[in-house]
């Protein structure tokens, strides 16, 4: 039976006001989005993946980026505790379509700490190879070592996550953009953001990633910038959203070292 097909009871962890939500892996439920995105295709973002984890008792969801043939960038809290990854790739829905792999294999960032969310990235490998037709599936170029975004920059975020706060997620692949939000200001803000992350969102909130999103990627012009990792609930005011940073001399020396790439 194919595993994405399987109905699994929707779990959602409420996020209560002034608590830290980690984008967690969110257990698979059959309704649906990114808070504020619109409907997309596989088209468009190619280099999205869907994961669905399993851990021996449930499955989760969660988002990564397609950097080579052998290799799926997501978030290291995805990985916690997981048996088995089912890999799709090349479709604009999550339960269908495209083509589908089987793993046990993947890592977490040595230094990813579960407590504060730093160096929240890791490695799912599928050592058979995925068959990436440039069009449906294709990689995407990171940016380079010490790269950073800049405030107000534009992030391009995509995934099959939550459409609200504690609400479903979705069947079919969503996008929104949200700015750069300046380090330091963030830090004063949410607290704990490191050279390791990044953020960003509107002041007014309204457009985010959210549960289930976990591990997507984060896009600046045409390079993978970022994994979606946590914030506090889901596209609140003057709460932005926080990203793994894939330029971060540490996270690109890991990834660089897991990969090849």
């Amino acid at each position: 039976m194919d595993k994405f097909t399987i109905f699994i009871l929707l779990f959602v962890a409420f996020c209560g006001k002034d608590v830290l939500c980690k984008r967690r892996p969110v257990k698979k439920d059959d309704g649906g989005k990114i808070v504020g995105g619109n409907d997309t295709t596989i088209q468009t973002y190619p280099y999205q993946a869907y994961l669905l984890l399993y851990d021996g008792r449930d499955y989760y969801q969660c988002g990564g980026s397609i950097v080579s043939q052998y290799y799926v960038v997501t978030a290291a809290h995805c990985l916690a505790r997981i048996q088995t990854i089912y890999v799709r790739i090349g479709s604009t829905n999550s339960d269908s379509g495209g083509l589908e792999y089987e793993t046990s294999v993947f890592s977490s960032h040595p230094f990813y700490d579960d407590t504060t969310s730093d160096y929240d990235v890791g490695i799912v490998t599928v050592a058979e190879g995925m068959t990436l037709d440039g069009t449906n599936a294709r990689t995407i170029r990171m940016v380079g070592y010490g790269s950073d975004v800049t405030d107000g920059e534009t992030v391009v975020v995509t995934g099959w996550g939550a459409t609200s706060e504690g609400g479903p997620t979705s069947q079919t692949l969503k996008v929104t953009s949200v700015p750069a939000v300046e380090r330091t200001r963030c830090d004063a803000i949410l607290g704990g953001i490191t050279t390791r992350m990044f953020c960003a969102g509107f002041t007014e909130g309204g457009r985010d990633t959210c549960q289930g999103d976990s591990g997507g990627p984060a896009v600046t012009g045409d390079l993978l910038a970022g994994v979606t990792s946590f914030g506090y609930g889901c596209a609140r005011p003057n709460s932005p959203g926080v990203y793994t940073r894939i330029g971060n001399i540490n996270v690109r020396a890991y990834i660089a070292i897991m990969t090849g790439v």
